[in-house]
């Protein structure tokens, strides 16, 4: 099952080596992950143009999964 992760660059909680290291591990491992990294942004999206464009991401991932799973019935 593919997963799909956003991650600000500059999260105080979240920091992104880390979300780094758990993209690599998973891609050895073959799950399939999208992964977007806004540079300007903390824990959560606030810039206006980076919320539609993670919207944008996660409706496409979402729609690429549900097509999938819609397939195999």
């Amino acid at each position: 099952m593919p997963l799909f992760i956003a991650q600000g660059a500059q999260d105080p909680r979240v920091n992104k080596d880390e979300s780094d290291q758990m993209v690599k591990a998973l891609e050895k491992r073959n799950v399939q992950v999208e992964y977007l990294v806004k540079d300007n942004e903390g824990h959560g999206f606030r810039n206006e143009e980076n919320r539609f464009e993670f919207y944008q991401k996660m409706e496409e991932f979402l729609f690429k999964c549900l097509l999938k799973t819609e397939e195999t019935k």
